[in-house]
């Protein structure tokens, strides 16, 4: 047996290997995360759905259809008790520029990249305004779990619905070809 000795481990501490596979995966994901964040701050008034505006028009367009009074002002949305303002983290851009670099960097086909995005987008725009109906709905009627709700609750549920998602598009088109 060999005594241990930390010359020997020390230079192995910070040594992480990583396969080419691993190291493309994550320049696309950082390349593309970064250029379509630049996109998305610059562009974010010709990004339909996606910006600010259309988000809090859409929101009060459901909560109207689902009989909550409230009134619009730009980016936000008063009720009677209270008022949210619609800003870029609530639009769902993020979460679309993740999964969509996600489903870049992955390896796997244009074709299924494709299917991956366009069943994203959807997707996540609809959990989004699902999720601030909820939210809405919340602030009206139980205030005071307002603020834990926004702030732990449904933005961990949003991480992990997009982490869900990819894992989904990676089981059910990548791997398994099934949809």
């Amino acid at each position: 047996m060999k005594p241990y000795t930390n010359s020997e481990n020390s230079n192995n501490i910070f040594r992480i290997k990583i396969n080419s596979e691993t190291a493309k995966f994550i320049l696309i994901f950082i390349g593309s995360l970064s250029v379509f964040y630049f996109i998305s701050i610059q562009f974010e008034s010709f990004i339909p759905l996606f910006n600010m505006l259309s988000t809090t028009k859409t929101l009060f367009y459901f909560l109207k259809t689902i009989g909550i009074n409230a009134d619009i002002s730009e980016n936000q949305i008063i009720f009677p008790n209270f008022s949210i303002e619609v800003i870029r983290q609530c639009t769902g851009i993020f979460e679309v520029i993740a999964i969509i670099s996600c489903i870049l960097g992955f390896p796997s086909s244009i074709k299924k990249k494709i299917i991956g995005i366009f069943m994203a987008v959807p997707i996540i725009y609809f959990f989004n305004m699902g999720r601030l109906i909820f939210l809405s709905i919340i602030g009206v009627y139980y205030q005071p779990l307002f603020e834990i709700i926004h702030e732990y609750l449904l933005q961990v549920t949003f991480v992990f619905f997009v982490i869900f998602f990819w894992v989904f598009w990676i089981d059910k088109v990548v791997k398994n070809g099934k949809i």
